[in-house]
């Protein structure tokens, strides 16, 4: 992929360089927003401050979320408080952010008003089962309290039909609901209940992982089928009707279920959407090499990461079908490293020249012990590519170290 960067005068340079200790929020304690942080801290001297603004004081790896639901972990045993996550020296507010004001750049939180120098809108997703007509009814695994909630519901799940709905795209970790069905037929395959238990994918996807292309898609619907699960694409809701236990579609067909599960639509949060951030496709539109955003109010000086941006790729598999890159924590981290370094060289005086290479990689456990490591180059022309190997246990340990090493204390 080329590009021309955006390259600042060295009038400019000096101005930031000139300018004091500067002071850079970073809105959101994620995985894009931790990362940024910590390498900002172990780029820039001490005299500039470095915060992290978070409402929630626990960071949760959302790989760790099927073990939830499945009582192989618990919440404390896939998190840990954003605190020791952090190096030394970042400051971590824990606060609603309540307000962006980029010509002032300044954040109203309800602790405060802060000013920056910098800003990293690192804010992640909102989930809306209410968006779609009756979901709310529905289960989910994609947060942490409604993982909870599944556990006892699976456990005593002896018989009956379960469907797992994606209602709207795009969502993160676009590989967990076909690793959530892959695992859930495991689950009830070690308790002798595969015969009493139909599972079902049903889905507004025409493919699993459409951005991993055709390759990708295939290997996942034969993974399903050799479990006897259900894949059913291109199925756009109408609405859930809890009463009669059913989800209806627009080509007039219908899922009958006894347990109903679901992908969340997923939403830029409120305080983006009123400072004006969003473009059309409903997230922060931002240069996919700078991650900076696209506004007259950034001079520079604003990024997003990770969730809460779309990032159009040049690629793409069919001429009339745009591709964007996948929500991922691993997209988000990359992306915070990067503008970590482009903040750290404005602030010592340097151009700077890091840039996203839109290379990423996910794991999609398979059942029985195994998973596979899907790895991404989503700048390639003419489209994306995307490899893997074959399922082993080994990239099983390999995910299982990735996790770990993302709750290892900083201090």
């Amino acid at each position: 992929m080329s590009a021309i960067l955006p390259q600042p005068n060295e009038d400019a340079l000096k101005t930031v360089k000139d300018s004091g200790p500067a002071n850079i929020l970073i809105l959101g304690g994620g995985f894009g927003g931790i990362a940024a942080a910590n390498t900002l801290r172990r780029l820039l001297p001490a005299v500039h401050t470095i915060a992290v603004i978070d409402q929630a004081p626990r960071f949760y790896v959302g790989a760790g979320k099927t073990w939830l639901m499945l009582g192989e972990r618990t919440g404390a045993e896939i998190s840990a408080e954003r605190t020791v996550l952090l190096e030394p020296g970042v400051e971590f507010l824990q606060s609603e952010i309540l307000q962006l004001d980029l010509p002032a750049r300044c954040v109203v939180t309800a602790a405060g008003q802060l000013r920056w120098d910098f800003l990293v809108i690192a804010l992640g997703t909102v989930m809306r089962q209410e968006a779609v007509p009756g979901l709310a009814c529905a289960h989910t695994f994609y947060t942490v309290e409604g993982a909870e909630r599944l556990r006892p519901v699976l456990a005593d799940f002896a018989q009956g039909e379960i469907v797992l709905l994606i209602p709207k795209t795009p969502y993160k970790c676009p590989a967990a609901p076909y690793e959530a069905a892959l695992l859930l037929q495991h689950f009830f395959a070690e308790r002798s209940r595969s015969r009493t238990v139909q599972l079902s994918v049903y889905t507004v996807e025409g493919a699993p992982m459409a951005t991993g292309g055709p390759a990708m898609g295939a290997f996942v619907r034969e993974a399903l089928a050799r479990q006897s699960i259900g894949f059913f694409p291109q199925k756009t809701v109408v609405r859930v009707d809890g009463q009669t236990r059913r989800v209806e579609f627009t080509d007039g067909t219908a899922a009958a279920y006894d347990l109903l599960m679901c992908v969340p639509p997923h939403e830029a949060p409120a305080v983006v959407r009123s400072a004006g951030l969003l473009g059309p496709a409903g997230w922060i539109p931002v240069d996919p090499l700078t991650m900076e955003i696209k506004s007259p109010t950034s001079a520079g000086r604003v990024f997003a990461i990770g969730d809460v941006t779309a990032v159009p790729l040049p690629g793409r598999f069919k001429p009339d079908a745009g591709l964007s890159l996948p929500k991922a924590g691993v997209m988000a981290e990359t992306q915070g490293e990067v503008v970590a370094q482009r903040i750290a060289a404005l602030v010592n005086g340097t151009a700077p020249v890091a840039t996203f290479d839109g290379r990423g990689y996910c794991f999609l456990e398979t059942g029985g012990d195994t998973a596979v490591k899907a790895e991404g180059s989503f700048f390639a022309l003419p489209h994306p590519v995307m490899t893997k190997q074959t399922p082993s246990s080994g990239q099983l340990a390999d995910k299982l170290a990735w996790v770990a090493r993302h709750l290892a204390p900083r201090r």
